[in-house]
């Protein structure tokens, strides 16, 4: 019985041309990792010799939508024909919806996140907000009151930013500690 369903792959695996048609799952599975580099890269790297190459190749081209076509081609480059490739944003991301984040601490317009590094790593309020800037590329003048502690912090930022740096510190290193960014917890009210 095995002999039979061994020959059977077997003849299965040599007799079916219509499978090299397909791309195969090595190949999507390259692709989802090159675009997840891409991303981490925009969240944690410094990009600045790179964004003035952009700006000198702008230059080159026609006024409308130079900024998109230049990261299109540059996608095409690096990745190829996407034609079979998910373009769903979730799959992509390597996560799936399985609800929105929750913000529990939000007061006067402003989330309040906590962030797993504090004075035990030499983080001031300063390195906090350089930080912040730097992976998110928010204004540093919107983040809101900071309270660093000996091996945490918590930060507050715009409502409407919240979501966006938090992500922006997903697998983030801060002087070699890996760092957890969350929201806060709502403060208990002592009776």
């Amino acid at each position: 019985m095995i002999n039979k369903v061994v020959s059977l792959f077997l003849h299965l695996l040599t007799a079916v041309p219509a499978v090299k048609t397909f791309p195969s799952v090595r190949i999507l599975m390259n692709q989802e990792k090159k675009l997840e580099k891409v991303l981490e890269r925009a969240l944690s790297e410094e990009l600045d010799e790179y964004v003035k190459l952009l700006k000198v190749l702008k230059k080159k081209l026609p006024f409308f939508g130079r900024t998109k076509r230049i990261a299109a081609a540059l996608l095409k480059e690096l990745l190829g024909d996407i034609s079979k490739l998910d373009l769903d944003a979730a799959s992509i991301l390597g996560k799936t919806e399985t609800g929105k984040i929750i913000f529990e601490d939000i007061k006067d317009g402003r989330a309040r996140l906590f962030i797993n590094v504090g004075k035990n790593q030499n983080i001031s309020t300063g390195d906090l907000i350089r930080e912040i800037v730097k992976r998110s590329g928010i204004d540093g003048k919107t983040v809101g009151k900071i309270d660093v502690h000996s091996t945490y912090a918590f930060f507050e930022v715009p409502e409407q930013y919240a979501e966006l740096v938090l992500h922006s510190f997903d697998n983030a290193r801060i002087r070699g500690v890996p760092v957890v960014v969350e929201p806060a917890k709502r403060k208990k009210k002592i009776k």
